[in-house]
C-alpha cells in the first residue's frame, strides 16, 4: 500500500541558520525566516511491502558458495533504478549502499539499508531535489525468522528528499532508540560549482519524520559528542567553505542552537575525522592541516557556553610534504590540481598523488580505558597516456596504495604507532566494529565500495577487509580460509554488517544475482565460527 506523507506545517524554529559573529571566528546561528521554513520535511513517498523470505540457496546465481553450518535467508528485494545513470554499466542504486545496519532499539529491532539515486547528469548543474532510498525492516523475533516456515516480513520503502554525504545511526537523546543522522549536500555527481545547498537531517524511525537541522553548506565530516552531558549529543559537521576556509558547525540538539568556528582548520584538516572521549573531555583526530595529506593530528576539543576551545595534543608524520602538483579530472567532471610526487624518469606521465586519510575510527582495542585510533593512509599511483590530458582516476589511470594504521593512546597525552597493515581503500568504505570471530574482543571491518564495474563485481571478494583483534594486543587480517569456513557467498555481494543478538551471531549483506541484475537482495546469515 502506497501512502504519501503530507507536509507538516509547524511554525517551529529550524535548528540552525545564519546570524551574527561572536568573537574570534565563533558564530552563533540563530533562527530566522520562520514564515518560509519548517522543521519537519515532507517525505517523497512511503511504500509498505510484504516479502516472503526464502533460503539463500535458492538464489538464481552462478556465484554461490553455501556454508552448510549456517542458515541463510533472503529477507528483502531492493529494486531502485537510477533516475540518471552515473555510468551506463550501473543497473541498480543498491550496488553502492551507504548504510547497512541492525539497530537493537528499545522500541524494537530494526534492519536499515540506505542508498542514493542519481537524478542529475554526472558533473552537471541542477537545482532539482536530490533523492535517496531507505528500507526499514521490523524483525521482532530472530529465532522465529530461522524456523522451518518463516513468516512474512513487513517493511517500509521510503524515498527521502536528500542525498547523504555522510550518514550514521545515533541515539541523539539517549532514550535507547537510535535515529538516522544525515549530512546532506551534493554527493550525487553535481558539479562543484553547482548552486544547490541543503540542510542536514535527522530521521526518527518511530515517528517516520525527517527533521532538518544545521545551516545549508557543503557538508563533509559527521561526528557527535555529548559535551555538556545533558543526555543529548551535539552533532559536529566539518564542512567545505565554498571559497572560504572550511569550518566546523556544532549543533546542540536539546537547546536548538548551533555554533560555527573556522579555527578547526588550524588543528585538523577536513577529511574523515572522528571524535572520542578523553579524561579531560574529547579528542578529535584527522589529517594535519596544510601538510598535503602527509600527517595525522590529534587535538583536544571543548565546547562550553557556546565557546569552542581547541588544543594540540600530538601528530604523526608518515611521508614528506609533496612539492609537485598535477591536473586531475575528479568524479564531478571538474579539473583540479592535486599535490603529490612526479615519478623520476617518467617524463611526467607517472604521478603519485598524496591523498588524505580516507577513513578513520576509534576503538579501545587493548581495553586499557584509553580510546585508540584507526586510520587509512593512502597514496594514489597514476599513469596517463598523454601529457596534455589530466589524470583520470575513474577512467583507470590510477591505483590506490593504502595502509591501515593502528595508534595506541598513551594516557591521552600522545599516540604511539602500534601497527601498520596493508589494505585497500575499496575495502573500507566505512570502518565498523564487531566481535566477528566470537572471542570476546572487538574486530574491525569495512564495506567494499568504489566504482562499480559489472565485469569485476562478482570476482571481487566482498569479505576481504576483516581485521581480527588478537587477544587485545594487535590486529591480524582474516585469512581466506577463515572467510570461506565461516561464511557463505550468495551472489555478487556489495556490503556486510555483523552483529550479535540473543547470543547468536549474524551477518547482514546486500547482493545481486549477476553483475547486470536490476534486482538486488538483502540477506541475513547466522554463522558458527570454527
Amino acid at each position: 500500500m502506497k501512502s504519501f506523507l503530507s507536509l507538516i506545517f509547524l511554525f517551529l524554529p529550524i535548528f540552525c541558520e545564519a546570524s551574527t559573529l561572536q568573537k574570534k571566528g565563533l558564530q552563533e546561528i540563530a533562527n530566522s525566516q520562520l514564515d518560509n521554513e519548517y522543521s519537519v520535511v515532507e517525505l517523497l513517498n512511503s511504500d509498505t511491502k510484504i516479502f516472503n523470505p526464502f533460503d539463500c540457496q535458492k538464489l538464481d546465481t552462478e556465484y554461490l558458495r553455501i556454508n552448510k553450518l549456517n542458515d541463510c535467508l533472503i529477507i528483502q528485494e531492493l529494486s531502485n533504478e537510477y533516475r540518471v545513470r552515473p555510468q551506463k554499466i550501473d543497473p541498480n542504486t543498491w550496488n553502492k549502499p551507504l548504510l547497512l545496519r541492525y539497530l537493537d532499539n528499545n522500541a524494537g529491532g530494526k534492519i536499515l539499508a540506505h542508498t542514493w539515486n542519481n537524478i542529475v547528469e554526472w558533473g552537471g548543474n541542477s537545482d532539482e531535489q536530490p533523492l535517496s532510498h531507505l528500507v526499514i525492516l521490523e524483525i521482532p523475533d530472530f529465532l522465529d525468522l530461522f524456523n522451518s516456515n518463516p513468516g512474512q516480513i513487513f517493511s517500509e520503502h521510503i524515498s527521502l528528499p536528500l542525498t547523504a554525504r555522510r550518514i550514521d545511526t545515533l541515539d541523539i537523546d539517549k532514550d535507547g532508540n537510535k535515529e538516522i543522522v544525515y549530512l546532506s549536500n551534493r554527493e550525487d555527481g553535481r558539479n562543484r560549482k553547482n548552486s544547490w545547498r541543503d540542510f542536514n537531517y535527522i530521521f526518527d524511525l518511530n515517528e517516520k519524520t525527517l527533521r532538518r537541522f544545521g545551516s545549508p553548506h557543503f557538508s563533509h565530516d559527521l561526528m557527535s559528542f555529548d559535551f555538556n552531558k545533558d543526555g543529548y549529543v551535539e552533532i559536529i559537521d566539518y564542512f567545505y567553505g565554498g571559497g572560504k576556509p572550511a569550518a566546523v558547525e556544532i549543533c546542540d540538539l536539546k537547546n536548538i542552537k548551533c555554533i560555527l568556528s573556522e579555527e578547526i582548520g588550524n588543528f585538523v584538516d577536513i577529511g574523515f575525522n572522528h571524535i572520542f572521549p578523553s579524561k579531560n573531555g574529547a579528542i578529535i583526530f584527522g589529517g594535519c592541516p596544510g601538510l598535503g595529506d602527509t600527517s595525522f593530528c590529534w587535538s583536544g576539543l571543548e565546547f562550553n557556553d557556546n565557546q569552542i576551545t581547541l588544543s594540540k595534543i600530538d601528530q604523526h608524520h608518515f611521508k614528506p610534504k609533496p612539492k609537485a602538483k598535477a591536473k586531475f579530472k575528479i568524479w564531478t567532471g571538474d579539473i583540479n590540481d592535486k599535490s603529490g610526487y612526479w615519478v623520476e624518469g617518467s617524463k611526467k606521465k607517472e604521478f603519485k598523488m598524496a591523498d588524505r586519510a580516507w577513513m578513520s575510527a576509534s576503538i579501545d582495542f587493548n581495553e586499557d580505558g584509553f580510546i585508540d585510533s584507526v586510520a587509512i593512509e593512502k597514496e594514489v599511483f597514476c599513469k596517463r597516456k598523454k601529457n596534455d590530458q589530466p589524470f583520470n582516476r575513474s577512467a583507470g589511470d590510477c591505483n590506490d596504495i593504502a595502509a591501515l594504521y593502528i595508534f595506541k593512546n598513551i594516557d591521552d597525552k600522545n599516540f604511539e604507532k602500534h601497527q601498520v597493515l596493508k589494505t585497500s581503500i575499496n575495502d573500507a568504505f566505512r570502518i565498523e566494529k564487531a566481535d566477528i570471530n566470537k572471542d570476546g574482543t572487538k574486530d574491525i571491518y569495512g564495506l567494499v565500495q568504489g566504482y562499480y564495474n559489472p565485469w569485476m563485481a562478482c570476482d571481487y571478494p566482498q569479505l576481504k577487509s576483516i581485521y581480527l583483534n588478537m587477544n587485545n594486543e594487535s590486529f591480524e587480517k582474516a585469512s581466506e580460509n577463515f572467510i570461506e569456513t565461516n561464511f557463505g557467498m550468495y551472489g555478487c555481494e556489495r556490503a556486510s554488517n555483523f552483529f550479535k543478538k540473543e547470543n547468536q551471531y549474524y551477518r547482514l549483506f546486500i547482493t545481486t544475482p549477476s553483475p547486470e541484475s536490476k534486482i538486488a537482495y538483502l540477506g541475513i546469515e547466522n554463522y558458527t565460527q570454527n
